[in-house]
């Protein structure tokens, strides 16, 4: 086994942001350098960033950090992208699989810390899939939300790969297995970095 892989989503036109979201400076780098940190830090063994929008910009930040892997249909949306990089995934590592597979969308930063506390929760639960969970604290009844990134199994690979939107994506991928949802007090587990105003609050409240 080669461990930890990851499917980093890059693809989107980052209409409401306005200006390409890997490319937005984040704790000293571009965000999906740093993103690429992250994942190296956290001993991910093998990442398929996908890209779409904006692939030649990316490709000239990235350079040879890691392979980037071409959506042409990213315009179609996310599920497109999320079945490009589970196949790359599959075709690359058909003689040494992983043993669980990260999916992180490119504006939801994360820390190897949580990936790692993920990690250990899938290999303990024997679940399918892990999710982060927390409380906004802007909601006033207190409800847990879903978090980020999300941890499969990989034995769920092929379903990654055959995944659409008409099946809601990794949604529907996980729908019907069993996801073990775990709190994990960490800011970065709620963050959308999907409109200006996101950005800004949490580039001030994590210092990035």
């Amino acid at each position: 086994m080669s461990g930890l892989a990851a499917i980093l989503l890059a693809a989107g036109a980052s209409r409401r942001m306005g200006r390409p979201k890997p490319l937005l400076p984040w704790a000293g780098a571009t965000l999906i350098e740093h993103e690429l940190e992250v994942l190296r830090a956290a001993s991910v063994a093998r990442v398929a960033v996908v890209v779409g929008s904006n692939a030649e910009a990316v490709r000239r930040v990235v350079g040879a950090e890691a392979p980037l892997v071409f959506n042409a249909r990213w315009a179609s949306g996310r599920a497109t992208s999320l079945a490009r990089g589970a196949a790359a995934l599959l075709e690359g590592n058909a003689g040494d699989p992983p043993d669980a597979v990260l999916v992180q969308n490119v504006d939801q930063p994360t820390t190897a810390e949580v990936i790692a506390h993920l990690l250990a929760e899938l290999r303990s639960s024997g679940a399918d899939a892990v999710q982060p969970i927390y409380v906004d604290p802007r909601d006033a009844e207190g409800r847990e939300h879903g978090g980020h990134p999300v941890l499969l199994a990989a034995a769920l690979l092929p379903d990654l790969a055959a995944a659409t939107e008409e099946r809601e994506g990794l949604r529907g991928v996980l729908a019907g297995r069993r996801v073990h949802r775990v709190a994990i007090e960490d800011p970065t587990v709620g963050l959308d970095l999907d409109t200006p105003e996101a950005y800004e609050a949490a580039r001030a409240a994590l210092g990035a």
